[in-house]
């Protein structure tokens, strides 16, 4: 990972890109639930507020044609600028003594709505800018990048807050990362002349979806899709339910402490995957991966109110084994694909996912209204997990896949 580093210069500025702006992502997604939690106390609201973090991405679809045909550079500067506006906007503006629960949804839709466009434009860029069969370690490499520098930042947070925590300054926080991330896009430069090209063609966006569903249908992301519908619709449920759960049992410091938890898995996911993850048949490390998280997530929902550091080491191990699968799975979006439909098939796929994940945000909010204690709500997602697991084994064309570093692309 590191030459890839050394030798590639475009790459070093994508990374620095990727650095401020998944902080300042990472930094709003990570408080903004539990803001809306402690401000307004009523877990339906908070499952509206999980809903329109992933409603935006439901028209992903829509989406992918365009950055496939469109600067890519020039849609993440915009876009990370629009994000930027926002969470200025809220860091300066009282929460709840003014404006309300319907201030805090429109903001959440609004920074989703330029996501949206943010995220698949890097996703597509990425395989411009590195060959092939680097593309997992490059993944693998953004992601520590991100983290550890989000594990360092929430230390201090963590430390300097005290027991009370401030929202507009976390906020505020967010968005100097966020200005950080378009300053650094500026100095991006398109690594060909295609895109360009591209951009001059009379664009034909319904035969662009078309196109992008049929490449999936026919190859082995269909499964994987369904494999990530599944694992991330359990997973928003338990999501919306973790901030009414873990502020029970610990308090709202330590939902902090276990968001840092998440990091450091992320982290230990990264140098995993991006240092064994060409060594192993994706089939067969897949299914381990969701077997072993599904029984370390039932540990996790056992120990919180029994034991504190058990909770963070199982906090640990879980996303250690979550995020491993989701760089697998956004590294086979790169890599399968064709480079000029990357964007589309990112987004299609996106799409899908997210339908799931707002569904599992309305139905994680109904649950956390009615269970007695939350904790089951993720001993329903541990299983959920192992099922997935043994079902993707039941799959001829996932249980055969190869290495990851065997895949060819296919021609454009």
């Amino acid at each position: 990972m590191l030459i890839l580093f050394k030798q590639n210069k475009m790459f070093r500025v994508f990374l620095m890109y990727q650095f401020f702006s998944s902080i300042g992502g990472a930094m709003f997604s990570m408080f903004i639930l539990l803001s809306v939690h402690l401000i307004y106390g009523n877990p339906i609201y908070t499952g509206i507020a999980g809903f329109l973090m992933a409603a935006p991405r439901v028209v992903s679809f829509a989406v992918g044609p365009i950055v496939d045909r469109r600067n890519k550079i020039a849609i993440m500067r915009f876009t990370t600028f629009l994000e930027f506006l926002v969470l200025s906007f809220l860091a300066f503006t009282p929460l709840q003594e003014h404006l309300g629960v319907m201030f805090m949804f429109a903001v959440i839709f609004a920074y989703n709505i330029a996501a949206l466009f943010e995220n698949p434009a890097a996703t597509a860029l990425l395989p411009q800018i590195v060959k092939e069969e680097e593309i997992l370690q490059a993944n693998s490499l953004i992601n520590i990048i991100a983290m550890a520098g989000g594990i360092a930042i929430g230390v201090v947070l963590l430390i300097s807050l005290g027991g009370d925590i401030d929202f507009s300054f976390l906020y505020g926080f967010s968005a100097v990362f966020l200005i950080l991330a378009f300053i650094s896009s500026l100095f991006l430069r398109n690594p060909s002349v295609k895109a360009a090209t591209e951009k001059s063609q009379t664009p034909n966006y319904l035969q662009d979806l078309k196109e992008g569903v049929k490449f999936i249908r026919g190859s082995i992301l269909l499964y994987t899709i369904l494999a990530v519908v599944a694992m991330d619709f359990v997973g928003e449920m338990a999501y919306v339910n973790r901030p009414m759960f873990l502020e029970t049992h610990v308090g709202a410091q330590g939902y902090v402490l276990f968001s840092l938890m998440t990091l450091i898995g992320g982290v230990a996911a990264s140098y995993f995957v991006g240092r064994l993850g060409n060594r192993f048949r994706i089939g067969r490390f897949v299914f381990i991966l969701f077997v072993i998280a599904g029984a370390v997530r039932i540990v996790f929902a056992m120990l919180v109110p029994l034991h504190l550091f058990g909770a963070l080491i199982t906090m640990i191990a879980f996303t250690t084994l979550a995020f491993s699968v989701d760089i697998i799975f956004s590294s086979l979006n790169q890599k399968v694909p064709p480079k000029n439909m990357v964007g589309r098939v990112s987004t299609i796929s996106t799409t899908f996912v997210a339908i799931f994940v707002a569904l599992g945000a309305f139905a994680g909010g109904f649950l956390g209204s009615i269970v007695r204690d939350a904790g089951y709500v993720f001993i329903y997602q541990g299983i959920s997990l192992v099922v997935i697991g043994v079902i993707i084994m039941l799959i001829p064309s996932i249980r055969k896949l190869p290495r990851m570093d065997e895949i060819k692309k296919p021609e454009n």
